[in-house]
């Protein structure tokens, strides 16, 4: 049986260099609009869109990008100063063109966020994230969001975006793992279909 430290050991070697890798790409921008339809256009070095976009499709992503960089030309940067109003933003956009899902918005703010240095302090709940977190014994539902500060040490030692990512690849290893926790979310947000 393996411990939360385990845990913890394995994806800080395993998963967390390969991410921050992924991030640096979308960081390489010249400016925040430049960066802006990087994160829409969903497209790795390889020019290869990422798989949790695929089924949005290049072009109703070049759609939304349009929309964003339209919108983004009436707003100040200020806007984009933490990960919620960064969300709250490609949500919007999102919510015009069909097909563009939570998981695209939670993403694409994601990749926004990155750019801009921004901490990511809480952990957005859906799919897999949601069965890691009931796993450790939390009492959460998809939609639900929680501070890095309610999980254990080492958890609560990562960003929120990885912290994520670690409740959903380990979530089957986290039902097995010898120590666990129980707190309530901080707060509900709309029931939403993510996957990881």
């Amino acid at each position: 049986m393996k411990t939360l430290t385990d845990i913890f050991n394995d994806y800080k070697v395993t998963v967390y260099p390969h991410q921050e890798n992924y991030y640096a790409w979308f960081c390489q921008a010249d400016n925040l609009s430049s960066a802006i339809k990087k994160a829409f256009l969903s497209e790795d070095k390889q020019g290869k869109v990422h798989k949790h976009q695929s089924l949005v499709g290049r072009k109703r992503l070049a759609k939304a990008a349009e929309i964003a960089l339209a919108r983004f030309d009436t707003l100040s940067e200020n806007n984009f100063d933490n990960f919620n109003t960064i969300h709250q933003f490609v949500k919007s956009v999102g919510n015009q063109v069909k097909g563009f899902g939570h998981l695209a918005a939670y993403d694409i703010a994601l990749r926004i966020a990155k750019y801009q240095g921004c901490d990511i302090k809480e952990v957005h709940l859906h799919a897999g994230v949601t069965v890691g977190a009931r796993a450790m014994g939390f009492d959460v539902k998809d939609g639900e969001v929680m501070a890095v500060e309610q999980f254990p040490v080492p958890f609560n030692q990562l960003s929120g975006d990885h912290l994520e990512n670690l409740l959903c690849i380990y979530k089957n290893v986290l039902a097995n793992a010898s120590a666990k926790t129980g707190k309530n979310c901080v707060h509900q947000q709309l029931k939403s279909n993510y996957f990881c």
